[in-house]
């Protein structure tokens, strides 16, 4: 995959070559080598064809066999094939070749390799060094042979000074850019299509078009409204970001190998004070830490990649824009304007995809403080969210974003025998969403196109849900039917697991390894052995809970209306409990669901909202309310800049967007 600085669009008009000492645009971004039959994307990175093949057979095989798209490695927006139809492994043949690297590798390897002017070997037989390239006709030249032969008889030739390497530039027979369609000077670029052109591409392509200008005024705009400088300000921060992050991830590589090397340290230990009869035993425990510890590295290598390559797209490009604008080249500005553009949305995107699923990961060994019960212990992974160090918002909070309505998705399916009401949904990072339906007993999966496709049914009522990892819900059961773990794949649910089955609960969520349940007027914590803690107990109902990644407070919704009672209570890590948000604004809350900045959401049955609030209630404001069609909303979900909410009289839920 080739990155890196100006790459010209294949299809553009623009066919001069750019500068020859931007090397890393000779560079593919997986192989790291000299591109070989470069492939170029719609996003303008190229890459090798081979690596690019690579690369989408690896990347759809790990979605769906369906699927009809991948991302750029580099920037990663979503990319389609010309022809879907195709085998994945020739979707990489249907995009253009970048015949602009390719003819910049030529001129590389004739400017770096020995060559002589080629009239004075015929002519004397000696090896004079050849000082020039004639394009036109492939020929080498040396000074006076260029004066006296070449130049007497052929005119518009490209001549390539081969002595100027070091800012090696085309001397065109012309001092401008011509169009390959009309082969017309390109000094024009239309806003709407965002493509340079001649003037005759403009009247004949662009002549209904709004924003058109030349493209010294459109530089000059640019440059006077300071976005140039914005973009390169945001860019560089989005570099730093990704440097943060990069530099986090290598350190918890390092303290997951360190938790490994004292683990197996633990059972080493351990066998000394053992006999014949546990060696077998240590192999078995020895080798869950090893893939425990191969798995969470192969989770923290895959997230360095990718801010790694789009670290070196961000660095490249802000290099390449500062040789552009060096170098006065209106399109290569322009060109490098829109690209970064992509490329600091991918970041954004990305930093919040991390932000989503970023967790401190420890490996650890527990065993029985007994060593005569012949017991080995076990390997227990623990997880806990945790936030990017260091990585600066590069977007506005989301406590003052507005909302948007995204879609509308339909729960209804023809197996259903009743209506449908879900009091539980959660809200993947990939765009998946559960949702639970007591009416019909059962919990459904529904794909990022809002389709469902898989449903599984419960002996009892699914209350609420939460997520425990990206591939594991857990379902509260009202009807004595105790904690239903569930993993979750593209397309299945499956039953994995019961806590406490004869136990009825309500609310519940996933904090530090264990579930925080309600049972209607008390908070407990439920391990995944069963073993089950009073935490907090009520004078009212409480059925819905959440607590912050951050810091581990709960956030309890009270089912009230009582003027005067409290709707939002807040329950430390140490068990103390503080009032938030008094009934008011919302009444009856139901559900509620905390954000990745500490962003409060609360659900109003009765009062028909949703609010969002700061975590110490000092800041409330009316999010969504009966007038966006909010009616008797149940629950929440919130997963980035979006979140989902399900209501008791519709057969459908609906996705937001902060923006």
């Amino acid at each position: 995959m080739a990155e890196g600085g100006p790459h010209p669009d294949p299809h553009s008009e623009d066919r001069t070559l750019p500068d020859l000492s931007d090397s890393h645009l000779l560079e593919c971004p997986i192989c790291l080598e000299q591109l070989r039959q470069p492939k170029s994307l719609p996003c303008r990175h190229s890459l090798c064809e081979e690596c690019l093949s690579s690369y989408i057979v690896n990347e759809v095989l790990g979605t769906s066999d369906t699927a009809t798209s991948f991302i750029c490695p580099v920037c990663r927006p979503l990319t389609h094939p010309v022809d879907k139809t195709e085998d994945k492994e020739k979707w990489a043949k249907q995009f253009p070749t970048d015949s602009v690297a390719l003819e910049m590798i030529q001129l590389r390897n004739r400017t770096t390799e020995p060559h002589y002017c080629v009239p004075c070997q015929r002519r004397e037989g000696t090896k004079i060094p050849a000082q020039f390239w004639c394009k036109t006709n492939e020929s080498f030249f040396c000074e006076s042979c260029k004066v006296d032969l070449h130049d007497n008889i052929h005119v518009g030739c490209d001549i390539v000074d081969m002595t100027a390497f070091e800012n090696l530039q085309l001397r065109q027979n012309t001092s401008y850019k011509r169009c390959d369609n009309h082969k017309k000077k390109i000094s024009f670029y239309c806003e709407d299509h965002k493509s340079l052109g001649c003037s005759k591409c403009i009247i004949v392509d662009h002549r209904n078009c709004d924003n058109v200008s030349t493209t010294e005024d459109y530089c000059e705009k640019l440059n006077s409204s300071s976005q140039l400088e914005e973009r390169k300000t945001f860019l560089q921060q989005g570099a730093d970001d990704m440097e943060s992050m990069i530099k986090d991830f290598y350190l918890r590589q390092q303290n997951i190998a360190d938790d490994k090397d004292a683990v197996l340290k633990s059972i080493d230990d351990l066998q000394e004070r053992m006999v014949k009869r546990i060696r077998e035993m240590k192999k078995e425990i020895t080798d869950d830490v090893i893939t425990a510890y191969k798995q969470e590295r192969e989770n923290l290598k895959v997230s360095t990649q990718k801010c790694e390559r789009l670290q070196v797209a961000i660095q490249n490009t802000l290099a390449s824009s500062t040789t552009a604008l060096q170098r006065n080249d209106h399109m290569d500005t322009i060109r490098l304007y829109q690209k970064g553009e992509a490329e600091l949305e991918a970041c954004k995107d990305l930093v919040k995809e991390m932000q989503m699923s970023l967790s401190t990961v420890s490996i650890k060994h527990e065993i029985d403080s007994d060593v005569t019960s012949l017991y080995f212990g076990k390997i227990v992974v623990q997880k806990q969210r945790r936030h990017c160090p260091g990585v600066a918002a590069l977007g506005k909070p989301l406590s003052q974003c507005k909302v948007k309505e995204i879609r509308k998705v339909n729960i209804k399916c023809p197996s259903d025998q009743l209506d449908c009401i879900s009091r539980g949904v959660v809200y993947f990072p990939d765009g998946r969403i559960v949702v639970g339906d007591i009416n019909n007993k059962r919990i459904k999966l529904i794909n990022d196109a809002g389709d469902v496709v898989d449903e599984l049914k419960f002996d009892g009522y699914p209350w609420d849900l939460c997520m425990v990892d990206n591939t594991t819900v857990a379902a509260a059961i009202e009807s004595a039917g105790g904690i239903q773990v569930v993993t979750v794949t593209p397309s299945k649910l499956t039953l994995s697991s019961v806590l406490n089955k004869t136990k009825k609960y309500y609310g519940i969520t996933y904090r530090d390894d264990e579930f925080i349940v309600t049972t209607g007027s008390e908070v407990c914590s439920v391990k995944r052995d069963g073993t089950t803690k009073t935490l907090y107990r009520y004078t009212g109902y409480v059925y819905a809970l959440s607590h912050d990644s951050k810091d581990g407070q709960l956030f309890i919704a009270h089912y009230t209306a009582s003027t005067g009672s409290t709707v939002i209570g807040r329950l430390s890590t140490d068990n103390k409990y503080t009032d938030v948000l008094k009934v008011g604004v919302v009444k009856y809350a139901c559900g509620v669901d905390v954000d990745m900045e500490g962003n409060v959401y609360v659900c109003g049955f009765i009062s028909n909202n949703v609010v969002q609030m700061s975590g110490d209630g000092t800041n409330v404001r009316e999010l969504l309310r009966a007038a966006d069609g909010i009616t008797q909303p149940l629950a929440i979900s919130v997963c980035g800049d979006k979140l989902v909410v399900t209501y008791k009289s519709s057969q459908s839920i609906q996705v937001f967007q902060l923006v």
